[in-house]
C-alpha cells in the first residue's frame, strides 16, 4: 500500500511539474513571439519612414541644387551685375531668387509631411536630417554682432515650414491611403508674389538679403551654399538626380570656388 501511494504521489507530482514546467515554456514562447513581432514592426516601420522620405530625395536634391547654384551665381557675380544682366526682366533676379528658397522649403516640408503620415511615426533618416538641420540653423542665425546683416536671408524655423507649407497642396491616393504633394510652380508663384502683398511679405529676408549683397556682405549665403553642397552629396552622391549643376562650395579665402 505504501508503494502504490508513493507511486500515486510520484505520479501526481510529476503531473504537476509537467504541467508547470508547459505553463512556463509556453508564457516564455509567447513572450519570445510578441517581442520578436514587436521587433519586426518596429524595423518595418523604419524602412517604411525611409522609403517615404526617400520619395521625395530626388525634388529635394534638385531644388537644394537650384537653390545653391543661385547663390553661387549671386556671390559670384555680384549683385548689381546680375541686375543689370536681367533688368529687361524686371524684377526677375528678386522674384526668381524668392522662388528658388521657397521651393527649397517646400520639398523640406514634404520630406516632412512624407515621413510623419508614414507608419514610420516621424523617425527619420538620421544623416539626412542632420544636414537638413544644418542648412535651417544657418537659415535662422541672426547675426547679433551686426544689425545691418540681421535680417539679410533670415528665415526662423516656423516661417521656413509656414513657406512650405503654403507652397504645397496634397493628394491622397484612396486605394493607398499615400500622400503626394502638388507643388506651386515658378509662374502660379510668382502670380502670387505680386497680386498678394500678404504673400509676398515671408519673402522680406530675400529682399533685405539682396541689399546686403550690393554692399558686398555675402557672408550668410556662402555658409548657406556650403550646407546645401553637403546636404545634396548626401542626398544624391552618384549624381543622378543633379548631373547638370556644378556643385563647388564658395571660398572667400582666394576668391575660387572649391569642389564638391
Amino acid at each position: 500500500m505504501s508503494t502504490e501511494w508513493t507511486i500515486a504521489a510520484l505520479t501526481v507530482a510529476l503531473s504537476v511539474i509537467s504541467v508547470a514546467l508547459s505553463g512556463f515554456f509556453a508564457v516564455r514562447t509567447t513572450r519570445l513571439s510578441h517581442k520578436l513581432d514587436a521587433e519586426r514592426s518596429r524595423r518595418q516601420e523604419e524602412e517604411s519612414a525611409i522609403k517615404a522620405a526617400e520619395r521625395v530625395y530626388e525634388p529635394l536634391a534638385q531644388a537644394a541644387a537650384e537653390l545653391q547654384s543661385r547663390i553661387y551665381n549671386i556671390v559670384e557675380t555680384g549683385w548689381v551685375p546680375l541686375m543689370k544682366r536681367y533688368e529687361s526682366h524686371g524684377d526677375y533676379a528678386i522674384t526668381s531668387t524668392a522662388f528658388l528658397f521657397a521651393h527649397y522649403f517646400c520639398w523640406i516640408e514634404a520630406r516632412r509631411q512624407a515621413v510623419l503620415s508614414s507608419s514610420g511615426e516621424g523617425r527619420r533618416d538620421a544623416e539626412v536630417q542632420h544636414l537638413i538641420d544644418g542648412v535651417t540653423k544657418i537659415l535662422r542665425r541672426s547675426e547679433a554682432s551686426n544689425s545691418d546683416s540681421s535680417e539679410g536671408f533670415l528665415f526662423f524655423t516656423t516661417e521656413q515650414r509656414g513657406i512650405g507649407e503654403l507652397m504645397c497642396t496634397w493628394e491622397t491616393h484612396p486605394s493607398t491611403i499615400a500622400r503626394t504633394p502638388n507643388v506651386l510652380g515658378y509662374a502660379a508663384f510668382r502670380q502670387r508674389f505680386y497680386d498678394e502683398p500678404e504673400f509676398a511679405t515671408w519673402f522680406g529676408p530675400v529682399i533685405a538679403g539682396m541689399a546686403l549683397v550690393a554692399k558686398g556682405d555675402v557672408q550668410r549665403l556662402v555658409d548657406i551654399q556650403a550646407a546645401l553642397v553637403a546636404l545634396i552629396d548626401q542626398l544624391d552622391p552618384k549624381r543622378r538626380y543633379t548631373a547638370g549643376f556644378e556643385l563647388r562650395v564658395i571660398d572667400l579665402s582666394d576668391n575660387k570656388p572649391v569642389a564638391s
